[in-house]
């Protein structure tokens, strides 16, 4: 036997988890025929035991090699990902929130499948953050503001009813008078299937990634400090060239040119751009 077991030491195998794993990829046939022997004079649970063997995992030292992710699921530590590690310490820390939209909103029918679609829709960064804080309830209402003592009243500026999120984007007579223009601009593109009627669908993602973009930029004017009033078609048809001239000049830069006609062109041509 220690005949046999010296070619086996000369390669660095010592242990019987190092014999396992070295038998499953030995192709000399000599050898594999001395680790058939020795492995056979084993008792089979230790040998059950040896195959879940992980080279390094048991080492004695203090070094982190290995993280338990989840159940039955380890991973060395320099293959884990910043999410994968995150989730880890949320459930380490028991913190992970379940989300929940439709009572985060006060709606019913949220479509959690519009965030991946309004990410590949929109690349702006400061739009894609006020999409994040529209779907997360985080605009400064005034009813917000006043809990923060930030403001002296919860009342909206524009029409002195109390200004809750969804007054300040739905239920305030400006605010229904922008979407009534938005509604009008979508009926000239052509896309009357994305008019917002009702509160629910200020929070839906478009099919088309302009009027995703457009509707954003939107909603970004009717949260600034100084509350949009007395808009008209002309102050949203100013909003629409900015982007487009804006998104226009990142094509140019981008060499996406292409994909900025798919994009703009049925608004370049209800505005006369």
């Amino acid at each position: 036997m220690v005949c046999m077991i010296k070619p086996l030491t000369r390669n660095g195998i010592t242990t019987l988890g190092e014999l396992t794993q070295a038998y499953e990829y030995e192709t000399d046939e000599k050898m594999i025929k001395t680790m058939k022997i020795i492995l056979s004079s084993f008792p089979e649970a230790l040998l059950n035991i040896s195959k879940c063997f992980i080279e390094g995992i048991n080492l004695d030292d203090e070094r982190l090699h290995y993280v338990l992710i989840a159940p039955n699921n380890r991973k060395n530590v320099n293959t884990i990902t910043v999410k994968e590690l995150q989730v880890t310490l949320k459930n380490a820390l028991k913190k992970i929130e379940v989300r929940d939209f439709n009572s985060k909103l006060g709606i019913d029918s949220f479509d959690e499948e519009g965030i991946t679609r309004f990410r590949n829709n929109c690349k702006n960064p400061k739009l894609r953050n006020i999409y994040f804080r529209l779907i997360h309830n985080d605009f400064f209402t005034h009813v917000r503001m006043k809990k923060y003592k930030m403001t002296e009243t919860d009342e909206c500026p524009r029409c002195g009813q109390t200004e809750t999120t969804k007054h300040l984007l739905w239920e305030c007579e400006h605010s229904k008078h922008i979407w009534s223009l938005f509604n009008a601009l979508m009926n000239q593109v052509g896309n009357n299937n994305e008019c917002i009627k009702k509160y629910e669908e200020v929070f839906q993602t478009c099919e088309l990634p302009g009027t995703s973009i457009v509707k954003m930029k939107i909603i970004q004017e009717i949260i600034q400090v100084e509350r949009p009033k007395n808009w008209n078609s002309e102050r949203l048809e100013t909003i629409v060239r900015e982007l487009i001239k804006m998104e226009k000049y990142n094509a140019n830069v981008s060499r996406s040119t292409l994909k900025f006609g798919r994009k703009w062109n049925l608004f370049e041509k209800a505005i006369n751009f």
